[in-house]
């Protein structure tokens, strides 16, 4: 079973942000650091930060930059941050946890893994 902790991050305002680490490891950080490596993608991640900044201040979003991707009755609240090439999923838990960054290109396989991830780690809290 792995082990689950939530770390806040730098984003200030009304609502809170934290990372989903697993064992140690922050999925967001990592993806954050293969974007910066990458380079090509810098300026998308920066909109994402600013984004995400916009979100915890309160600030309505449109539904292509900020969306409740929640299915179905599921009582915990799915949500994306999206870019033209990048996309952040999170759940509302305590504020809004960042649970996994992905590319619009795996969306469909990075929505399944942030369900799977979501799941044991609500199911870890019982």
């Amino acid at each position: 079973m792995n082990k689950f902790a939530l770390r806040r991050i730098w984003i200030k305002g009304k609502i809170p942000f934290s990372a989903l680490e697993i064992d140690g490891i922050c999925q967001f950080t990592e993806f954050c650091a293969q974007v910066e490596r990458d380079g090509n993608l810098k300026k998308q991640l920066a909109t994402v930060m600013s984004r995400m900044d916009q979100v915890a201040n309160m600030q309505l979003l449109p539904v292509h930059k900020f969306r409740d991707i929640t299915p179905g009755i599921d009582v915990v609240k799915e949500f994306e941050i999206k870019t033209p090439d990048l996309r952040i999923y999170l759940i509302k838990e305590e504020g809004h946890v960042i649970v996994l960054g992905g590319k619009k290109s795996t969306q469909s396989d990075d929505i399944k893994k942030f369900r799977s991830i979501k799941h044991r780690y609500l199911q870890s809290k019982k």
